[in-house]
């Protein structure tokens, strides 16, 4: 099969399109004829080498989480798929574990789902890992009806889905994007926007309910101040350091410091496809790469700007 895949940790040149031997399943697993991926931050890092700790040292390594496609073949102990069926999910590509961004891919039955009807194998790739960090970032700022919320990144993949996710649930959404973003996040949801820039948190009035940091880089020092007390601060990357303050933060500042990351219970993955049959949140897909210029669709994520997903069809 051809895939794309890292021959060391490194920069782009260290990855390549080639062939590799076509997977096998195992008890318990499906092989999936992949139609479609899309690329996350985490794709990226483990390609650099950022998560090496967690990535292993096995090379070749392909790289990729979120996939969608056609079942080819379905193992013993599988029940409720059979080959032909349109699937989606996302890989674990950790602990040496091979990725999604070849032409067939190994996965665990209980990480595949199938596709609802009139969502193309485009859209289902740009779910998993983005929506369901949404999903559970809003969860975890407790989200309801009259939340003053804040989202950080709203123009990106977590972010664009976030902002849709809590518009469902009645807040009040300030958000922060590039001026050429504005208009695409108000059309989203948002009631305000903060343009990036040393001064992007200036014109704030008040404190919000809970922040949702959908890039993942602010500063304790501006969590502290767009932050009440009683208040939440999601994060999808939250470092050790953060997390070892969570606990001081909440006694001296009555702050609630928490992690936002992908959570893929069965339950979640129904309610996100609920969400998207219904027409209530809509994947934005700014750019579709073909498979021989996945090279490009990684140096644009890594680069930014972009809207909402950047996907790769195989």
């Amino acid at each position: 099969m051809k895939a794309y895949f890292a021959l060391a940790y490194g920069g782009p040149e260290k990855s390549v399109i080639g062939d590799l031997p076509d997977p096998v399943p195992g008890k318990n697993q499906i092989l999936v004829e992949v139609k479609a991926v899309s690329i996350n931050p985490v794709d990226y890092k483990v390609r650099r080498g950022d998560l090496k700790f967690l990535s292993g040292s096995k090379f070749p390594k392909i790289v990729g989480s979120d996939f969608a496609g056609i079942v080819k073949l379905v193992s013993e102990g599988v029940a409720g798929f059979a080959p032909g069926d349109r699937v989606y999910g996302a890989l674990n590509v950790l602990m040496g574990r091979q990725g999604s961004l070849a032409e067939l891919a190994v996965a665990n039955a209980g990480s595949v789902r199938k596709i609802p009807e009139g969502i193309s194998f485009e859209q289902a790739a740009s779910l998993p890992v983005a929506a369901l960090t949404a999903l559970n970032g809003i969860r975890r700022c407790r989200v309801k009806e009259g939340t003053r919320l804040f989202i950080n990144g709203a123009s990106g993949g977590v972010g664009h889905f976030a902002v849709q996710m809590a518009r469902e649930k009645g807040a009040v959404i300030t958000a922060s994007c590039s001026e050429k973003n504005a208009g695409f996040v108000i059309q989203l949801g948002a009631h305000h926007i903060l343009r990036y820039g040393e001064n992007m948190t200036a014109g704030t009035t008040g404190k919000f309910d809970a922040v949702f940091d959908a890039h993942g880089s602010m500063p304790l020092r501006l969590v502290r101040r767009l932050v009440k007390r009683g208040g939440v601060y999601a994060s999808t990357m939250p470092s050790p350091a953060r997390m070892l303050l969570s606990l001081p933060v909440k006694l001296l500042f009555g702050i609630t410091l928490t992690s936002a990351n992908m959570r893929a219970l069965p339950s979640d993955y129904a309610e996100l496809e609920e969400l998207v049959t219904s027409g209530k949140v809509v994947p934005v897909i700014d750019h579709v790469f073909r498979f021989d210029s996945v090279a490009q669709a990684f140096e644009l994520a890594e680069k930014g700007g972009f809207r909402g997903k950047i996907v790769v069809v195989i």
